[in-house]
């Protein structure tokens, strides 16, 4: 079957699409007791169309979207300043510069190849940098560990997100 979509970099005119995807997929992903305050102001506060927009201005960071027939399906962004700070592991972390800050893809997009063509693209991007890349990804979220885990991803460290008076562990993953 043909691949109907194209993968790009985000323009300011997507912003818009942007924080809803965002929106979206970050609330079905993390959201399954329901929604509280915390992620509630999280949500409005942080995946917004002003907060793209400043994404797309900052000269380390690079988004890129999928996208067919006009809707967006999916997008990533890397972040080239970035460093891994890597707890009791051999591993030298200054050769992860790259991060994989956020890879989501909408649920009825899943299974089409669209992660693993972003992921692809960001692996690229770090290489081009003379780096690996590393994301972080919610000890929780089984299927996005799956996921890295069959793209040769493998746990490095922990690291913690903090939403309101919660921490939420997530584990540093890189190749």
């Amino acid at each position: 079957m043909a691949t109907t979509w194209t993968l790009r970099s985000a323009v300011p005119g997507d912003a818009n699409r942007l924080a809803v995807l965002a929106a979206q997929v970050w609330t079905h992903t993390y959201c399954k007791q329901g929604i509280n305050q915390d992620i509630a102001a999280y949500v409005l506060n942080s995946l917004t169309p002003a907060a793209f927009l400043a994404m797309l201005q900052q000269p380390q960071l690079r988004l890129t979207v999928v996208e067919q027939d006009g809707f967006l399906l999916a997008y990533a962004v890397m972040d080239t300043a970035s460093c891994a700070s890597l707890d009791a592991t051999e591993r030298e972390p200054s050769t992860y510069g790259v991060e994989l800050a956020t890879l989501y893809v909408q649920s009825h997009a899943a299974g089409q190849g669209i992660g693993s063509a972003l992921l692809h693209h960001a692996e690229q991007l770090a290489a081009s940098q003379q780096a690996r890349l590393w994301l972080k990804v919610n000890a929780q979220n089984d299927r996005a560990i799956r996921f890295y885990e069959q793209h040769a991803y493998q746990r490095l460290g922990d690291w913690y997100f903090e939403l309101g008076e919660g921490r939420y562990l997530n584990y540093l993953m890189g190749q």
